[in-house]
């Protein structure tokens, strides 16, 4: 029985585990603490691992802020943003002339809708203009002038106020996609050439 207690005693100091883990970090009130276990809250600073000689194993990932975790998300979700355009331009064009041509069709739509609400201008200004001069009879004749014509006036008046509104709005859409056109040829010659 005394043989077999040195034989048990061997065997138990070989379970230990050879490879046991030592942690460094620093607490809340700044001492550096050294425990086989991590620690259960995570200091600031990080914990780093430690190998069985007590050299630096693994050093810890900086703990990030709310926003410099945000801004680094949002960089990333960028990257990947560019990255599937580019592979959308590499896919959907193979040389600067393809965007030219989609360019034109653009913006052909969109001087079609310009042209449209110029003739829209053109036949409410006549309205606008005799509405006007009915008012203006009523009021020269001393008349109350009715209330259904500064109605229909102030109707008329902002239907082409909301014309020429949209008709900037559509000045200002083509010039956006003659830049994105322009970007995207851009990008595309640097695409093609870093191939």
């Amino acid at each position: 029985m005394q043989c077999n207690l040195p034989i048990f005693l061997i065997l138990a100091l070989l379970a230990v585990p050879v490879s046991a883990k030592l942690y460094r970090w620093v607490d809340e009130t700044g001492r550096v603490q050294y425990s086989d276990k991590p620690p259960v809250t995570v200091p600031t600073s990080g914990v780093t691992e430690l190998n069985k000689s007590g050299t630096v194993k693994a050093t810890p990932a900086p703990i990030l802020s709310r926003e410099e975790k945000e801004k680094i998300q949002n960089e990333q979700a960028r990257q990947k943003e560019q990255q599937r355009k580019d592979r959308a331009l590499l896919q959907s064009f193979s040389k600067p002339g393809e965007i030219d041509l989609i360019r034109d069709r653009r913006i052909e739509v969109v001087q079609s809708a310009i042209a449209a609400n110029t003739i829209r201008i053109q036949n409410a200004i006549p309205r606008k203009v005799r509405l006007e001069t009915q008012i203006a009879r009523h009021k020269k004749a001393n008349r109350a002038v009715p209330g259904d014509l500064t109605e229909d006036l102030a109707i008329i008046q902002k239907e082409v106020s909301n014309i020429e509104e949209d008709i900037r709005n559509k000045k200002k859409e083509i010039e956006n996609i003659k830049l994105k056109a322009e970007e995207d040829k851009k990008r595309l010659l640097e695409l093609k050439s870093s191939k």
